[in-house]
């Protein structure tokens, strides 16, 4: 009796498989992406910080290449899953002391990551996580009694997030312009040690909102 509930059941759960799937069509998905923005610096309460800190807004920029397939569940509606990788210039910056004390980071960052998406008419909405690495760290501390002085720090992956909304223009069946926007976090920027010179103190801890911009181009199926 068992067994021939299984059976059935089994029969039955190929059938709904073979129903839901038998219409979704898909393809290859392509996009290549400009985005341009600024980052606003956010210092964490995760330890004691001297000095009231302030976050300072500063340009962001780069390119991102997403690779992957496109799910296409409804006539105009699609889910898409992407594999990204880019490169992108972001300054991070605050300061202290009202402004007698200042960082300025500069990063050339490599970034990997996944982006799921869901299309719908010529719409779409992601959201980009992954890590970035640093390839040419470039540091400054000034302050008045100093000037700017060139810090040294070591490379690591530092977690973003990202959402993304993208809209296209299709110029054809397979290829669109796009046009969007993001808003994002990045993570794990820090102070590994207390510096009395430098007036940080270990695990001092910062990230970028992340605001902009995006223009790319699209090949794949019009959804």
């Amino acid at each position: 009796m068992i067994k021939k509930r299984i059976f059935t059941l089994i029969i039955l759960l190929i059938m709904i498989c073979k129903t839901t799937f038998t219409e979704v069509k898909g393809g290859f998905e392509a996009i290549v992406n400009v985005p341009i923005g600024m980052g606003i610096t956010i210092i964490h309460n995760n330890v004691e910080v001297k000095g009231n800190p302030k976050g300072k807004v500063n340009f962001q920029g780069g390119i991102e290449l997403n690779l992957g397939y496109m799910f296409q569940i409804e006539e105009r509606m699609g889910i898409s899953l992407l594999g990204v990788m880019g490169y992108s210039y972001t300054e991070t910056g605050y300061s202290k002391y009202d402004n007698k004390v200042h960082y300025q980071f500069t990063d050339n960052d490599i970034y990997f990551g996944i982006m799921p998406k869901f299309d719908f008419y010529s719409c779409s909405i992601g959201l980009n996580i992954g890590y970035k690495i640093t390839l040419s760290p470039n540091s400054i501390y000034y302050s008045q009694e100093t000037g700017n002085i060139e810090i040294k720090h070591d490379h690591h992956a530092r977690l973003y997030i990202r959402g993304t909304f993208d809209y296209s223009f299709f110029a054809g069946i397979d290829s669109a312009i796009n046009l969007g926007f993001y808003v994002g976090y990045d993570f794990g920027s820090y102070w590994a040690q207390t510096s009395e010179y430098l007036n940080v103190v270990k695990d001092e801890t910062f990230g970028n909102v992340d605001i902009g911009i995006q223009l790319g181009y699209r090949y794949g199926l019009k959804f």
